[in-house]
């Protein structure tokens, strides 16, 4: 942009884009390291450049100031980041499809509702459930990553510059729909990086839901889960021990990521315009908890993959097939509330004799249910139970399956965008370092 302005030599911009390339091989190779005593990156490279070029080094900076060098830098940083965190989100969405799409997703278990046994359903129900919030979360990044379309470069300190600077041709350059049209907007925004911390906030909570679940899953009690000797540890006395330590950290990160989003906004609340240096420190909570974030989805999708599912008795067990009995009243005429009274008073008779509605004998329905006829009624149990509740979204193997498809739809055309993105940045980048 320099030179196309005339601000620069053709021969300099070439002589100090060639040492910039040079740079960034060094710094991808980690053998850029950075002296503290020059404050930032902006100041290690330009001492690095002038170091090797002498004072044509010291015309990298021209018409730029640290603050909307800052601003780039971390809209920047968010793209990549964010897109990541996507491509993660979005695998850890197919590990969970290929549980719920293989032999294990149609193990019946008892859902729950405030952790007491509900209704059954197949297991493939429950994982995906975590798949859609997951999904939930990576469309989430990908709408603030596309929101990112200005470039503040060019905004200089605060009131951009008297120099005859082409801040659009930057922002192009750049792979953006070009430069913010108020500069001291420029340097000062930082509603994307709340929106960032917010969403790893959410992400936290989900993470948290699942490894809640498989932790409780994975004890005696339950089950339901086995995870991978990787992802256990024993105790320290009690050699038997496969204590879920890497699910409970994962279930840990959703107050961290929290505290992160709280202190991001606390940190701009009432700030005047435009610049402060109190954005420094945001700029570290930015860092940290998207390092957070990064480093438990990581995790994320070797743990799905690790675990191991297991069948439990669905058998005719409890009273789960409790609603199935109220709803049969109904089809013979029974008002639901009346039905539901009804037989809440005989699961209660039943627990009080020590038995559930499976044990109940025939004579026991034909007096409590007349309705029913003398047969009675044979509670389902199992996969004949959620197979019952067809309704759009329930149960039954034919919703499951539906939702699985759209799932699986949902997730190829998600990743097949983000390769795309990846294919354009990479484009943007072999262009600038060839310029």
């Amino acid at each position: 942009m320099l030179v196309r302005q005339k601000l620069l030599p053709a021969k300099e911009g070439r002589a100090l884009l060639r040492e910039l390339a040079r740079l960034h091989g060094r710094a991808l190779r980690d053998k850029f390291p950075l002296d503290p005593s020059l404050e930032d990156v902006h100041m290690n490279v330009e001492a690095a450049l002038t170091k090797e070029l002498g004072e044509v080094g010291a015309k990298l900076p021209t018409g730029r100031s640290r603050n909307d060098l800052v601003a780039t830098d971390l809209v920047l940083f968010l793209r990549e980041n964010l897109l990541s965190q996507e491509e993660a989100l979005l695998a850890s969405v197919a590990e969970l499809l290929r549980h719920s799409r293989g032999p294990e997703g149609k193990f019946v278990y008892p859902s729950a509702t405030h952790l007491q046994d509900a209704q059954q359903v197949y297991l493939a129900q429950i994982l995906q459930v975590h798949a859609h919030r997951f999904l939930r979360d990576a469309q989430r990044l990908e709408g603030i990553r596309s929101s990112l379309r200005y470039c503040p470069l060019g905004a200089g300190a605060v009131a951009g510059s008297s120099l005859p600077l082409d801040p659009v041709h930057t922002a192009r350059l750049l792979g953006f729909q070009g430069p913010y049209s108020n500069s001291m907007d420029a340097v000062s925004d930082r509603d994307a990086s709340v929106e960032a911390l917010q969403a790893a906030a959410l992400l936290g909570v989900h993470l948290s839901s699942l490894a809640e679940e498989w932790v409780l899953w994975s004890t005696s009690q339950f089950a339901r889960v086995r995870f991978g000797d990787d992802f256990v540890t024993t105790s320290s006395l009690m050699p038997h021990k496969r204590n879920p330590d890497l699910a409970e950290l994962l279930r840990a990160e959703a107050g961290v990521l929290s505290g992160f989003a709280h202190s991001e906004v606390g940190i701009l609340k009432g700030l005047p315009l435009a610049y402060n240096r109190d954005l420094q420190t945001g700029k570290r909570v930015l860092l940290e908890g998207m390092a957070r974030s990064a480093r438990a989805l990581r995790l994320l999708v070797p743990l799905i993959r690790s675990a191991t599912f297991l069948p439990q008795g669905t058998g005719k067990g409890a009273s789960t097939a409790s609603v199935e009995l109220a709803n049969a009243l109904v089809t013979h005429g029974v008002p639901f509330r009346t039905a539901h009274g009804r037989v809440a008073d005989f699961v209660r008779s039943l627990e009080e004799k020590g038995k559930a509605l499976p044990d109940a004998t025939k004579d026991d329905w034909t007096r409590a249910f007349p309705e029913l006829g003398p047969e009675g009624w044979d509670p389902p149990g199992g996969a004949d139970e959620a197979e019952m509740r067809k309704t759009s979204g329930g149960s039954s193997w034919t919703q499951v399956s539906r939702d699985q498809k759209l799932l699986h739809a949902a997730v190829i055309r998600a990743q097949r965008q983000t390769v795309r993105e990846r294919h354009r940045k990479a484009r943007l980048i072999e262009e600038l370092l060839r310029a």
